[in-house]
């Protein structure tokens, strides 16, 4: 442990992963992606969130400010000096882990059902969900404050050239997630893994738990979208459970 937020596990020194917990409940903090994380040799970074504030409150024990977040980041990878950098994360945890990959240019990051519109989300059912308050109370007082990052969209579309690969994960079962996902698809690093069915809750478990792309993905060579793009190979991909396309 480097302190209660943060902990690192030693392993392949020449690609660190970096597991970036979402949303955690008061009784439900434990590092997301641990068992998922077991599947992998690379050295690994977990990260954890101590409050609902996406990390605006730093990484408990180790860092006290959103500034404060990235010079931690950036001290690791320094330190560590892997030749390849993945952040790996999920739902609202892909808000803070998008504006951290791209102003390190990590090499690929990876995010299930991302939350990528903050003010959107406020408009649907899931902000009036009971177990989601404090967090939909956290963007109200973003909004109150004109925080500048509510929409992803428009830091990607200036720093996207910062990261090869930005993979996004959902289920079209889930209007929301699709929604979310659909504000940044057509960004030229971005490729969308779309689940024929599946939510918010059963993708994730997916991902993680029956089928191989993640996994393989991070283990495996990188692939560029704007290369693909460039080349026109952006016809779909069908996986059989899902698609994977470029939009």
């Amino acid at each position: 442990m480097i302190g209660w937020g943060a902990a690192i596990e030693q392993g392949n020194p020449d690609h660190l992963v970096v597991f970036i917990s979402g949303f955690g409940r008061p009784e439900h903090q434990q590092f997301h992606f641990a068992e998922f994380s077991q599947r992998f040799r690379q050295t690994k970074l977990f990260l954890r969130d101590h409050t609902s504030t996406q990390y605006m409150d730093g990484i408990k024990g180790v860092t006290d400010t959103p500034e404060e977040n990235v010079e931690f980041l950036r001290y690791m990878i320094d330190k560590l000096a892997p030749q390849r950098v993945s952040f790996v994360s999920g739902s609202v945890g892909s808000h803070p882990t998008v504006l951290w990959g791209l102003e390190l240019g990590v090499t690929d990051i990876h995010l299930i059902g991302p939350v990528t519109d903050l003010g959107a989300m406020l408009r649907t059912e899931r902000a009036t969900q009971q177990g989601f308050l404090p967090l939909t109370d956290h963007v109200n007082n973003l909004v109150a404050q004109g925080y500048p990052h509510l929409s992803l969209r428009p830091f990607m579309e200036q720093n996207w050239q910062n990261t090869d690969l930005i993979d996004v994960y959902y289920g079209l079962g889930d209007h929301i997630d699709s929604a979310q996902a659909g504000y940044i698809e057509d960004i030229p690093n971005v490729r969308s893994t779309i689940y024929h069915q599946g939510n918010h809750f059963r993708v994730p478990a997916w991902v993680q738990r029956r089928d191989p792309d993640l996994e393989n993905r991070i283990n495996g060579p990188l692939v560029r979208p704007a290369d693909l793009r460039a080349s026109g190979q952006t016809d779909p991909i069908e996986l059989g459970y899902a698609a994977v396309r470029l939009k």
